[in-house]
C-alpha cells in the first residue's frame, strides 16, 4: 500500500510518527490518521486550524477492541459461562488495564497536548492514556485492517495474566484438550444429585472418560463440573 502524507503535516511531525511506527512495530500507510489519533482535544481546541482530535477514533477503537476480545475469549475458553467470559472481558477492557498498557508502551510520548493540559501533566492522566490506546486501535484498524489490529491487540493485552489474576481455572477446557489429544474422545458429564434448599443447593456431577470417572461438588452445576473435571484431570495425568 502506498504511503499517504498530508501536506499539512510538518516534517517534524511525520518524523515523530515514523518513530511511533518503529516503536510499536506497526506499519503506517496514512500518516494523517495516526496524527489525528495522537492529537488530544486540548491541542485542537487551542489550534483551531490544526484539524481533528482523537475522540472519533477513540469511539471506533473501543468498539474494535470489545469485538476482538469477545471473539477471542469465546474461542479460547469454550466451557466458560457467559458470566465468566464477561468478567474476564471486563478486566481486559477496563480503564485500569488500558491505561496500564498505554503507559507501558509510552504512547503519550507521541501525543499532542494543549498548553493547559501539559501544565496539568495530562500525559500522566489515566483517562488520557486509556483514550489514546483506543484511538490508536481505531487508527490501526482504518489504516491496515482487522487482522493487523487483532494481532496488535493480542500481542499487547496479556489476557492469560489477567485470567490468572482473577483466579479462573477452566478445568473443563483443560480436561477436554487433554482427553482429545490422548484418548481422541470427549468427557461426558452427568448430574448425580441436587441437595439442600433452593437458596443453598449443592450439586454433585460425575464426569467420565472411557472407564475412568470422578465426582465433583459445587454450589452450581458449572462449579460442580469444574470440580469434577479437576479431579479427573489429576487422575488421568498420573495414569
Amino acid at each position: 500500500m502506498k504511503t499517504k502524507v498530508s501536506s499539512s503535516l510538518s516534517k517534524a511531525r511525520i518524523q515523530k510518527l515514523q518513530e511511533l511506527s518503529e516503536h510499536l512495530k506497526i506499519p503506517i500507510h496514512d500518516y494523517s490518521i495516526f496524527h489525528e489519533a495522537f492529537t488530544h482535544k486540548s491541542f485542537s481546541n487551542e489550534n483551531k486550524d490544526y484539524g481533528s482530535n482523537n475522540e472519533r477514533l477513540e469511539f471506533l477503537g473501543d468498539s474494535v477492541l470489545v469485538f476482538i476480545i469477545s471473539k477471542n475469549l469465546f474461542l479460547k475458553f469454550p466451557n466458560y459461562s457467559e458470566g465468566e467470559l464477561s468478567k474476564l472481558k471486563s478486566r481486559l477492557v477496563s480503564g485500569v488495564s488500558l491505561s496500564s498498557v498505554s503507559e507501558r508502551l509510552q504512547l503519550t510520548d507521541f501525543l499532542l497536548l494543549g498548553h493547559g493540559e501539559k501544565m496539568n501533566h495530562g500525559e500522566k492522566n489515566k483517562s488520557n492514556q486509556e483514550n489514546l490506546f483506543e484511538s490508536l486501535l481505531g487508527a490501526i484498524f482504518l489504516d491496515s485492517g482487522i487482522e493487523t489490529v487483532e494481532n496488535f491487540i493480542l500481542d499487547t493485552l496479556d489476557y492469560k495474566e489477567i485470567k490468572k489474576s482473577i483466579d479462573i481455572k477452566d478445568y473443563q477446557t483443560l480436561l477436554q484438550e487433554f482427553t482429545q489429544k490422548k484418548y481422541k474422545t470427549l468427557p461426558i458429564y452427568e448430574i448425580i444429585s441436587e441437595e439442600g434448599p433452593d437458596h443453598d443447593k449443592i450439586f454433585t456431577i460425575k464426569v467420565q472418560v472411557g472407564n475412568r470417572e470422578s465426582l465433583g461438588k459445587g454450589a452450581s452445576k458449572q462449579k460442580a463440573k469444574q470440580d469434577a473435571s479437576k479431579n479427573l484431570l489429576s487422575e488421568l495425568r498420573l495414569a
